[in-house]
């Protein structure tokens, strides 16, 4: 299990995209969600670090019509 941190000024946005996100390759569930610019989850996945902060960058950007407009970062603790 990893932990991924996403941090962005509008998580209400994000959140409603990672939170219990599931695909073929990854599965996040919410850690810690106390802080208001900033969520962690543990992520089920056999991707290495660089290949699911890719992955999830890369689904987020595919998926969300306003991703490009938001300023966020996802990095894998």
């Amino acid at each position: 299990m990893m932990k991924v941190e996403i941090n962005g000024a509008q998580m209400k946005i994000l959140r409603e995209y990672f939170d219990n996100y599931e695909d073929d390759k990854v599965k996040l569930t919410v850690l810690d969600d106390k802080n208001r610019i900033k969520t962690v989850y543990s992520a089920e996945t056999e991707l290495d670090a660089n290949a699911l902060e890719a992955h999830l960058k890369s689904g987020f950007k595919a998926h969300s019509k306003i991703a490009a407009t938001l300023y966020y970062t996802i990095k894998v603790i």
